[in-house]
């Protein structure tokens, strides 16, 4: 099913997968400063390292999926985010990144490195990433927490809650 939605900036229709609200980067990307990036991280569209003063200051982020599920439409709304992960499990999901079979791959410890609108205290939330093959991000699922993001995630929204997303993706 592809569901349309207009767009607030320009009127025109778009497919909802298009117009979903997603981070370009870990936030903490955005902390270092202009100047010092060239020389302090390396991303790309999936993957991202900053690095620190020492070994264990550098961090690792992979760009995954907050699918949440939207009752009305039968499929789910995702949002792009960031993971920071560990060096070892970085290096594992850089040599898996192109193999068929990544899907049999345990999932990873991870967390959320993006601060999402409507929530409070996202950046940091527990979860874990999993592998969906070679032509997909992978998608992050959420450890049980009180926390309005994770019942989001855990119970679905509604289509009116994923248009909210959207205006703020778009707008």
């Amino acid at each position: 099913m592809t569901e349309l939605a207009i767009c607030s900036s320009c009127g025109e229709q778009h497919s909802i997968s298009d117009i979903e609200l997603s981070f370009k980067r870990p936030d903490d990307f955005l902390l270092v400063p202009r100047e010092e990036r060239e020389q302090r991280t390396q991303a790309n569209n999936d993957l991202c390292a900053i690095w620190g003063d020492d070994d264990a200051s550098h961090r690792y982020f992979v760009r995954g999926l907050l699918p949440l599920s939207v009752e009305e439409w039968g499929e789910s709304y995702s949002v792009g985010v960031w993971l920071e992960v560990s060096r070892p499990t970085f290096d594992r999901i850089r040599q898996l990144w192109s193999e068929p079979d990544q899907t049999q791959e345990p999932a990873f410890p991870a967390t959320l490195a993006n601060a999402l609108p409507f929530h409070a205290s996202t950046s940091g939330l527990a979860g874990n990433l999993h592998l969906t093959g070679p032509d997909t991000r992978p998608e992050f699922q959420l450890h049980p927490a009180a926390h309005t993001l994770f019942l989001e995630q855990e119970h679905g929204i509604s289509a009116h809650r994923a248009s909210e997303y959207s205006e703020y993706a778009t707008g």
